[in-house]
């Protein structure tokens, strides 16, 4: 179970970099050029583009959400533009959408993210590889006349025994907590993606939710008069 996890966890940071650059890339380009052309009109197709291409990026960060948690990721009901419209409405439809905009903010938002989560478990699972197989490799360096202040600070001398007792230990420390480490990372960027992506559908299915109870509930209180009226009418009789 914990490998398992763990697998997940990494896949999910690992993989989060490479699709939080390119994102990054083409949608701040897009933006820049949009804003840029807006005065000629050309830009506002163009930002309709972008929002549409966020919008992508935002489903596949979707299907990695329901892949780490293992739950169904809620989409939203983006609006589609209806045959009736206007050639300008349709083409400005997603413009006019809140969660489009929720979809480029993630996409901004996630490039430095993705950074912490990708670099910080790759250098604690550097550390648990190297630190644990020290005794292999480190002979196979060549150390020269220079000394390791580190270990000379910690051990008094910077030897070859030294240097293997020091460097496992800092591999088994880095073990016992990369799973923390992975763990947190994957979490962070996951919470964030979630608060941006998913957040708003769920809450407007609670207020769908509260919606249907309460006509529910009233719909039940209205048969339930209606009996008593009914009831009453037979008493009296």
């Amino acid at each position: 179970m914990i490998l398992r996890r763990l697998g997940l966890d990494f896949a999910y940071t690992f993989l989060g970099l490479p699709l939080a650059v390119v994102g990054f890339s083409f949608v701040v380009h897009l933006v820049a050029v949009s804003i840029g052309t807006a005065m000629i009109f050309i830009g506002i197709p163009l930002l309709t583009l972008t929002l549409l291409l966020a919008r992508g990026f935002a489903d596949i960060e979707r299907v990695r959400l329901q892949q780490l948690t293992g739950k169904a990721t809620p989409r939203p009901r983006y609006a589609q533009a209806s045959e009736g419209m206007g050639g300008w409405r349709r083409v400005t439809a997603p413009i006019r959408q809140g969660q489009s905009w929720l979809d480029l903010l993630y996409v901004i938002v996630n490039l430095p993210i993705a950074i912490i989560t990708f670099v910080l478990p790759i250098v604690w699972w550097a550390m648990t590889l190297g630190g644990l197989t020290y005794w292999f490799w480190g002979g196979f360096l060549p150390q020269g006349e220079n000394r390791d202040l580190f270990i000379e600070t910690i051990m008094g001398a910077d030897t070859a025994h030294n240097r293997t007792v020091v460097y496992t230990i800092v591999g088994v420390v880095a073990l016992l907590t990369v799973y923390i480490v992975q763990r947190g990372s994957a979490a962070l960027q996951a919470t964030v993606a979630q608060a941006l992506l998913t957040r708003l559908v769920a809450t407007q299915q609670h207020m769908r939710d509260l919606s249907t109870s309460g006509a529910a509930a009233v719909s039940m209180e209205a048969s339930a008069l209606r009996s008593c009226g009914s009831c009453s009418g037979r008493d009296i009789e």
